[in-house]
């Protein structure tokens, strides 16, 4: 849907006519012009019209995205879809299979490298990543101080935690709750985003506490501030998952296996597998 034919769907939905909708912001003329394809409007003068009715903006641009998406991003999505459905559902062969296509494909360099190392994990061939491709990740996340807030290397460094260094894994979680303390106003999205890299962090982290016998070189700051953005975070359908998961894991690092287990076996009884049944017990 281009952006004049979302325009008309909105002033129908509203019962206006095109006068109405576009006044005190362009010309009737030229709204007319927008919404029969035949002249762009600005951004500016867009969101202007967008606000002044109060249309609902992220339903809006989900409508237009396709249309004005960039071929190698639309490329990615579907790529990025059928691997993560295949790696969810653990079906092996289906998943090398979109791997191979992701490697020829012109799509982003970080999401060839969470592909990758998804890959590894889904086959159990973590040995295989070599200290050249985890320096590439490491170069990737410190040559840009606002990492954390560029969305690809977000993700990668998200996939990444479970092949990097402990040491650099616990520097850049304390750099990333230092970043996210100092923001102000954070979308859905990224409250989201940002909740996926502590979960991923918290499930690292208790594993590698497993492996060393309980004893940790660093502090507990970063489970701590995982675990609290879990909960803080809105109490919505959207966020549920995720606020349960603090609880999982505040009980897991306290040492109530009872309790996560609990948790872990009323999720799956209730349908929730992709996202639980690969958390640590």
């Amino acid at each position: 849907m281009t952006i004049g034919e979302a325009l008309k769907e909105e002033q129908i939905k509203l019962g206006l006519t095109g006068k109405e909708m576009a006044a005190g912001v362009v010309t009737n003329g030229t709204y007319s012009r927008v919404i029969h394809g035949t002249r762009r409007i600005s951004s500016d003068l867009l969101i202007e019209i967008l606000l002044m009715h109060d249309i609902d903006l992220p339903n809006f641009f989900d409508k237009v995205r396709d249309t004005y998406l960039p071929n190698s991003n639309r490329l990615e999505e579907k790529l990025s879809s059928q691997f993560s459905l295949a790696v969810n559902n653990h079906d092996v062969a289906t998943a090398i299979k979109v791997f191979k296509q992701i490697k020829e494909a012109k799509v982003n360099n970080h999401f060839k490298k969470r592909a990758q190392i998804a890959i590894a994990f889904l086959t159990k061939d973590m040995d295989d990543i070599d200290d050249k491709f985890r320096e590439s990740i490491i170069y990737d996340l410190t040559k840009n101080e606002n990492w954390i807030f560029n969305v690809k290397a977000l993700l990668l460094f998200a996939t990444a935690i479970v092949i990097l260094p402990a040491d650099f894994v616990e520097d850049k979680m304390t750099l990333f709750f230092r970043k996210i303390s100092r923001s102000a106003n954070i979308s859905e999205i990224m409250n989201e985003r940002f909740a996926t890299v502590c979960v991923n962090y918290l499930h690292w982290k208790y594993t590698q506490t497993k492996k060393t016998g309980g004893k940790s070189k660093n502090d507990k700051s970063n489970v701590i501030n995982a675990i609290k953005y879990l909960k803080n975070l809105e109490s919505t359908t959207h966020f549920i998952i995720y606020i349960i998961s603090a609880e999982y894991y505040s009980a897991l690092f306290s040492g109530n296996l009872t309790r996560a287990k609990q948790i872990k076996t009323n999720l799956l009884d209730m349908g929730c597998t992709l996202a639980v049944k690969n958390w640590p017990i």
